[in-house]
């Protein structure tokens, strides 16, 4: 049992993480144009804070997570709420794929910090996206390793440099690649930057 499975129960009691979701929605519908009939995948979808907000939007919804602890509490709010476009998968993200050529839109909220191959999971996305479909997620900027109470086995990555960030999409293929400082948030009286990246794939193929 790894830590997020034993605060599964009480995650959503924090209103910090509450509102962090709703800022990550509201900046990823900033920059994506929503539609009602999306397939959606959310990355390190925890207990559903932010995959929650995107269900007018979608058609469908996959949620990943590596912590069947967290994946428990979201299937019983789906179960409560009579959900039927939502599918769970607990899913390592170092190890595990995704489905190709599937997705419209793929999202993720403070979930690429606990991944160690940063290249790897871009690389699934982009694969996962059909043509056209598109890429945003949120994380944290670099910092100095204060944002969590101590560095844990499964933090790998103390934030990102937003223009590192961006080679590494374009590496992988992505286009119209962005990273901006979408907002702040503020642990133990810090400041701590949190960006939006966004990336499309597009076809390889030109028209004449």
């Amino acid at each position: 049992m790894n830590r997020f499975d034993k605060s599964a129960e009480q995650w959503d009691a924090e209103e910090r993480r509450v509102n962090l979701a709703k800022s990550v929605f509201n900046s990823i519908k900033e920059k994506i144009k929503l539609k009602n009939d999306l397939t959606i995948a959310d990355i390190g979808t925890g207990t559903g804070l932010l995959l929650i907000q995107f269900l007018p939007f979608a058609k469908q919804i996959d949620g990943f997570d590596n912590s069947q602890g967290m994946l428990n509490v979201l299937s019983e709010k789906i179960k409560q709420n009579k959900i039927e476009n939502v599918t769970l998968h607990q899913f390592n993200a170092d190890k595990d794929e995704l489905p190709e050529n599937k997705y419209d839109l793929v999202v993720s909220s403070m979930t690429f910090h606990h991944i160690e191959k940063t290249e790897e999971i871009l690389r699934k996305i982009y694969k996962s996206l059909k043509i056209g479909g598109e890429m945003c997620i949120a994380d944290l900027e670099s910092e100095d390793g204060t944002f969590h109470s101590e560095m844990t086995d499964d933090i790998f990555h103390k934030g990102f440099d937003k223009s590192d960030f961006v080679s590494i999409m374009e590496k992988v293929g992505f286009k119209n690649s962005e990273t901006k400082t979408a907002f702040s948030v503020i642990r133990s009286e810090k400041s701590f930057s949190i960006f939006t990246a966004y990336g499309k794939k597009e076809s390889n193929l030109q028209s004449f």
